[in-house]
């Protein structure tokens, strides 16, 4: 039973990989968007102010 649970993290996480990466890459340019979004707003130009 034990090498069975081992076997199957081992698959479980090669799993992982493949559908996180794609995830990551779509959200990074989804944030720099937003802020840059944010930045043009006069709400997100306020709290740039405030932040510095």
């Amino acid at each position: 039973m034990k090498q069975f649970n081992r076997d199957l993290c081992i698959n479980r996480n090669n799993h992982q990989k493949p559908t996180f990466h794609p995830l990551g890459d779509f959200l990074n340019p989804a944030l720099a968007l937003l802020g840059q979004g944010l930045k043009k707003s006069p709400i997100g130009q306020k709290l740039d102010f405030a932040n510095h």
